[in-house]
């Protein structure tokens, strides 16, 4: 072929493609590092999707009912606490997730608590967290818990106030980052709203509520989300369980004492309903409680008359008195002045009469050993040497 010029095509000589190396190298290097990028955001995102689905884990409950506690992805914690109302736990120097961002949110661990209930303060006892309380509803003088006692000397610790009627000035000045109330008795609904109100955190412990003992003593597990002290509560719930099944062996399967248990105000008899916490607590004792066929499905307390009480109970085998010296029944002779009729019931005639230690209703992380002190007081000869101490005998006079 001879070109437009007059040269055979083959007898010239091409010219090599000329490659712009330096261009070719940089495109090379971008297009290296765009894919990189893609990669990585779209195994990022994959991570974000994986941890945003990953399954809640909630809390396994034994006895408990009245609380939930759901594990999310992250160390949040998503709470149902006494009324219903959910709450998100956030680890501190964390934020809400946009999913959650409309719940009330309480950072963790808490280092400033309010408590209402003697019986919180004894479930942070328990934890070793009572370093954070710094109000409480109860004055100086109706503590048994030392480190709280010396809290109210030294002033680290505020009185509030009633628990029906708190002074709410007190409590917003302390800044508690949580304030643990109970509700269902007169007054709380008052308390939750004005709580609402002044924008004070607050959670609801209603383990007063739990139809089991150690039902009651599972809220530790409530308490203890706050504090990230979940592991904790765990054992010291498992230890307590294995502790009053070990009872088992002891109390055996024959003969079961007849108990009844209550307490006397303005001539009525409040004694426990056969679906209390009480009831289940006599039994896992070895106990028959007497009146386990009132409102057997309910908790609480039921009214009955002194006459009814006596006609059930004269030949009961023991007799708890639901209150403690300090409140006027520290002997037979005074339970007698309160109703004469009992003065011809078996457990008044044999001083079989027991009444509560003052720290009693303080000891709610000590159930396994008020259930133990009961099995001993039932079945004496089973427990041999044991010293019971949350129960005492009421003397004659």
């Amino acid at each position: 072929m001879i070109n437009p010029c007059g040269f055979n095509d083959k007898f010239i000589r091409k010219p090599k493609p000329q490659f712009p190396h330096r261009l070719n190298l940089f495109l090379l290097s971008f297009y290296i590092l765009l894919i990189t990028f893609f990669a990585l955001s779209f195994l990022n995102g994959c991570g974000t999707k994986k941890e945003a689905s990953a399954p809640v884990e909630a809390l396994n409950l034994k006895y408990a009912t009245g609380f939930k506690i759901e594990k999310l992805p992250g160390g949040y914690q998503k709470i149902t606490d006494g009324e219903s109302r959910t709450l998100l736990l956030v680890p501190q120097g964390k934020k809400p997730p946009a999913e959650y961002k409309d719940l009330p949110a309480i950072y963790t661990p808490v280092k400033r608590v309010a408590v209402f209930s003697t019986t919180d303060a004894a479930l942070l006892k328990a934890l070793g967290e009572l370093d954070s309380i710094v109000g409480v509803t109860s004055k100086k003088e109706e503590w048994y818990i030392d480190k709280v006692k010396e809290g109210l000397e030294r002033g680290t610790i505020t009185y509030l106030g009633s628990s029906m009627a708190p002074d709410y000035e007190k409590i917003k000045a302390l800044k508690p980052e949580v304030v643990f109330i109970y509700t269902g008795a007169m007054g709380g609904s008052e308390i939750v709203k004005k709580l609402d109100e002044l924008g004070i955190p607050y959670a609801v412990n209603n383990s007063w509520l739990e139809k089991e003992p150690l039902g009651r003593l599972e809220w530790i597990k409530f308490m203890a989300a706050f504090y990230n002290k979940g592991q904790e509560a765990e054992s010291y719930f498992e230890d307590a369980v294995k502790k009053v099944e070990s009872l088992k062996g002891k109390v055996g399967s024959g003969q079961r004492p007849k108990v009844v248990w209550g307490s006397i105000f303005k001539g009525k008899v409040y004694v426990p309903a056969g679906g209390s916490y009480v009831a289940r607590m006599i039994d896992l004792a070895g106990g028959d409680y007497v009146f386990k066929d009132l409102e057997a499905d309910k908790g609480g307390s039921v009214t009955i008359s002194l006459e009814e009480f006596y006609a059930r109970s004269k030949e009961a085998d023991i007799f708890i008195y639901a209150s403690s010296p300090n409140y006027g029944i520290s002997s037979l002779e005074k339970l007698v002045q309160q109703g004469p009729v009992l003065a011809d019931i078996k457990p008044v005639k044999e001083n079989k009469v027991w009444a509560f230690q003052p720290w009693y209703y303080q000891s709610l992380d000590k159930t396994a050993e008020q259930i133990e002190d009961l099995a001993a007081i039932l079945h004496p000869a089973s427990f041999a040497g044991y010293q019971i101490k949350h129960f005492l005998l009421l003397p004659p006079k």
